[in-house]
């Protein structure tokens, strides 16, 4: 056997064809500089054809030989500075200022990558297994998604729902976040990077695409700017990204969702922002989804969402005020030729890196249409109160220019903690958030806003309400959002390797690393005191000699790789027990000495799961089955960490066996055990008092069931034999059978 080069599927070893895929292994050789398929990186990663390239990286399809399991193996090669020999491993790297950018962008390149290898499975961003230094260059190893790319699917004529596009870019933002506090900016975010797999989970594909580019003169900077997509500041050499750079490409790619439209070219934006509304285009949503997006979508950074924790929450919010900037319109409405032209020429200067004129042209804009018409709030976070006071105070200048007087204070209420002294006593959150409209001179009703007045006359006063940062008090409400004893000694400070100040106790009912009690120089309080809501307010003196946790260490389930528990065993009571974990120290945990059985680690299996059949098993289950596995097989698994969204595994835990019974009996026993979730349909020309010949299952759609779980909406079809007189049943084996059938005849003449 041998492996296809293009799927990565065993084959027969005289095969050139391959059955799975097509692919011809005559034709191996694709571009000279591309490595040669079944060459080996790292010692265990096989390269197989080329996916995709880029202008300065190349992505392959590959096998991790030690895990089988397709990989895609990502190798850093910019065209500008780099090249390689047919048939050579090593790369060429062109000298002089190109080895210099070269191994900048390579470093980068790694170093990235690295970072992101270490979030625990992010939400909706591929994950990075692997990064390997070798031939002269670099390669990262990451997921093999099965599915189709968004652009696939919208190019295909498909638009969403605006509530449907709002959960499938959460997704997205919820990784973005903790890919953005490590600095790393992706910079191509477009449909075609965006996989939907096969399972519907949603995965942002490619980091590494575009940040390599160092200099504004690359001739790959043309490739890697996505039209539609990328925001101004992308094509302009000095232009600064950031976080708010990928909330525009993401912004982007949720308005081609709604509306099958690819947003108007940002930098022809700059000149005459013609981007129209989702709602002005007939599509339905809601304002505060709309918003949300259009802050996203913003031309300049400065008016723009500032970061995907910020987008993040707007879509998620039931408030959400617009950020517009009062543009003058052209008088005729549309642009003559020469400014058409113009649109072009500037286009074409940034490419190469030629950006005076957007610069001129976006300074003279905000001059004109950005300052003198609109006040926002300010971000104070991290500021002292007197900064904080004297940017506050910058202010008034701003509205004088508009006519009126605005005037704020700053109130110091209460206290956030924080261990970092560098922050001790400066500002971590505001009463009114940053980026709200304090005034906009196009708008006859301002919004309404706590703790800001206005006057008659329209001059503004008020108070900001800020909480400081602190090293010496805390509130329960610092702790209680924490998800676990873990975090909470993080946040403290305290040692977890000290088992004075970190130490473990073994409680049924718990999970490990649940926090049982926290004793402080104020007193011990309970996980219990700490959640309670009522306590968020109350304080806790810091004094780290003086506090130590006790947390729950029951063992745990760890798992290097799952197997597939669905295929190889079919029935719980075949899994054997598995060795339970501890941790040695904070990286590595180690046998507990316990050996348990996977149902009694807690949320492991539901075996909430109800079979109706004939007799048992003939319905193709049996009490005990296991029906799914919600973490595929392969997955690295470590339960004192991880929370899973649904448990592990579903399991058949009870069947209803209705031969023999009438159908009143079949009708109460579903009922007194399954509840009001079950709707009784009388199907057949039979009556109730006669047995069931044939039960079946299915939604409220009408799709039939195999099982349902207690709770889940159902309906049950009753179908009756045709035949007046029914067979008669064995009470000793039929339960229940004599008792119900004479109770369904009773029933029956009452019902």
């Amino acid at each position: 056997m041998k492996l296809c080069m293009g799927c990565m599927n065993q084959i027969e070893d005289h095969l050139k064809n391959c059955p799975y895929c097509g692919f011809n292994e005559s034709t191996l050789r694709q571009e000279s500089y591309y490595l040669d398929p079944g060459t080996i990186i790292g010692g265990k990663y096989i390269v197989g054809k080329v996916l995709s390239y880029g202008g300065h990286t190349v992505s392959y399809l590959g096998m991790d030989a030690e895990a089988n399991r397709k990989v895609i193996v990502k190798e850093y090669l910019p065209s500008d500075f780099s090249t390689r020999s047919e048939g050579e491993k090593e790369v060429t790297i062109y000298s002089g200022d190109g080895q210099i950018q070269f191994e900048r962008g390579l470093t980068n390149f790694l170093n990235e990558a690295n970072r992101i290898q270490h979030l625990q499975n992010p939400e909706g961003i591929a994950r990075i297994y692997d990064c390997v230094a070798e031939n002269d260059t670099g390669y990262v190893i990451s997921e093999y998604v099965e599915g189709r790319t968004l652009k696939e699917i919208l190019n295909s004529g498909k638009t969403y729902a605006a509530k449907d596009a709002q959960i499938f870019i959460k997704q997205i933002l919820q990784g973005l976040v903790e890919v953005h506090k490590m600095n790393i900016i992706h910079c191509d975010i477009c449909p075609e990077n965006i996989m939907v797999t096969n399972s519907g989970k949603i995965k942002l594909m490619d980091f590494g695409a575009t940040r390599y580019v160092t200099t504004a003169n690359s001739k790959s900077l043309s490739i890697i700017l996505k039209r539609g997509y990328a925001p101004e500041e992308q094509y302009r050499s000095r232009g600064v990204r950031g976080p708010w750079t990928d909330v525009y490409a993401l912004g982007a790619v949720m308005y081609r969702m709604i509306t099958g439209i690819v947003p108007q070219e940002s930098v022809e934006r700059v000149l005459n922002d013609e981007l129209k509304e989702p709602s002005k285009l007939g599509i339905e949503i809601s304002e505060n989804t709309e918003n949300a997006l259009m802050n996203a979508l913003n031309v300049y950074q400065q008016e723009r969402t500032q970061s995907a924790a910020a987008f993040l929450e707007e879509l998620n919010s039931s408030s959400v005020q617009r950020i517009r900037t009062k543009k003058k319109s052209n008088k005729t409405g549309h642009f003559p030729l020469w400014a058409k032209g113009l649109i072009a020429c500037l286009i074409g200067a940034v490419v190469i890196g030629g950006s005076v004129l957007a610069m001129r042209i976006r300074s003279d804009h905000v001059k004109m249409e950005n300052v003198s018409n609109r006040i926002v709030m300010p971000n104070l976070s991290g500021m002292t109160p007197q900064e904080a006071q004297e940017t506050l105070d910058s202010l008034k200048e701003e509205a004088e220019k508009l006519g009126i007087h605005m005037e704020f204070q700053i109130k110091k209420k209460n206290t956030e903690f924080d261990l970092d002294a560098k922050k001790n006593g400066t500002i971590a959150s505001q009463s009114v958030k940053p980026r709200e409209c304090l005034y906009d001179a196009s708008l006859e009703q301002q919004k309404k806003l706590s703790g800001v007045k206005r006057d008659k006359d329209g001059n503004i006063s008020g108070t900001i309400t800020c909480r400081l940062y602190s090293n010496t008090t805390l509130h329960y409400r610092d702790l209680s959002d924490l998800s676990n004893a873990y975090e909470i000694a993080k946040k403290l400070g305290l040692d977890t390797g000290d088992e004075k100040q970190f130490q473990g106790e073994r409680r049924e009912g718990t999970n490990y690393y649940d926090l049982l009690t926290l004793n402080t120089p104020d007193g011990t309080i309970t996980a219990e005191e700490l959640q309670n809501s009522e306590n968020r307010n109350k304080t806790i003196t810091y004094q780290k000699d003086k506090m130590n946790i006790v947390y729950s260490n029951v063992p745990f389930f760890y798992s290097e790789a799952l197997p597939d528990f669905k295929g190889a065993y079919g029935t719980l009571s075949n899994i054997p027990a598995f060795d339970s974990y501890i941790w040695k120290d904070e990286k590595t945990p180690q046998p507990s000495g316990e050996q348990k059985r996977l149902e009694e680690f807690a949320g492991m299996v539901d075996g909430e799961y109800c079979a109706i059949a004939y007799s048992s098993g003939s319905n193709g289950y049996n009490v005990g089955d296991i029906i799914e596995q919600t973490v595929p097989a392969g997955t690295k698994l470590d339960m004192s960490k991880e929370k899973l969204e649904q448990p592990l595994l579903k399991v058949i835990g009870e069947e209803v066996l209705y031969g023999g019974k009438t159908g009143y009996s079949v009708e109460d026993e579903l009922i007194e055990k399954w509840g009001n979730s079950i709707t009784i349909i009388r199907e057949g020309s039979g009556v109730m008092s006669q047995p069931v010949d044939y039960v079946s299952v299915t939604d409220d759609d009408g799709n039939p069931l195999q099982y349902f779980r207690k709770g889940e909406s159902v309906m049950v079809n009753l179908d009756l034999r045709p035949t007046p007189t029914p067979e008669p049943v064995d009470e000793s084996e039929s339960s229940g059978g004599g008792g119900s059938s004479g109770g369904g005849s009773s029933s029956n003449a009452g019902r």
